[in-house]
């Protein structure tokens, strides 16, 4: 049963169809997405490939104030308006802003980066290329191996 305050014509949402939550996480992992995220890093850390001669100015607390806005305000048109229908703007404002503000803890963001370096690796499998190299490399390494003697196969 649907609450008295849901708004009438939105499907129920105890029978929210899945399928849209899969095609967005399928579509912001895919290889090209990928590429992007690491080259928009690489240009944020290493604009136009070198690295700055000094250090960027320290921003003040205006410019930080208006950074968190914009961020805010692309990160709630993130959300489908189904969601900000359900949950409300209030409740989606809340919680992208405790994103933000846990994203200001370093402890967080330096786990944050191993958790997605872990992923990017595991999703490029260079586990797998790394194991086949040493297995490779440990078989033609044989004593007695025509690589060993000197000798080319």
């Amino acid at each position: 049963h649907l609450p008295a305050s849901f708004p009438p014509g939105l499907p129920d949402p105890s029978v929210f169809d899945h399928r849209w939550l899969e095609v967005q996480v399928a579509t912001l992992t895919c290889p090209q997405r990928w590429v992007q995220y690491l080259r928009l890093l690489q240009e944020s850390i290493w604009p136009g490939g070198l690295l700055p001669e000094y250090p960027r100015p320290v921003r003040t607390q205006e410019q930080k104030a208006a950074a968190e806005k914009q961020a805010l305000q692309s990160l709630m048109g993130v959300l489908p308006d189904i969601v900000v229908e359900i949950l409300g703007v209030n409740k989606c404002r809340l919680s992208w802003s405790l994103v933000l503000e846990s994203l200001r803890q370093p402890l967080i963001n330096r786990h944050l980066i191993y958790c997605l370096w872990d992923i990017i690796l595991e999703f490029l499998d260079l586990s797998a290329s790394a194991e086949e190299s040493a297995i490779t490399s440990s078989a033609t390494d044989t004593p007695g191996s025509p690589k060993k003697m000197g000798i080319s196969p």
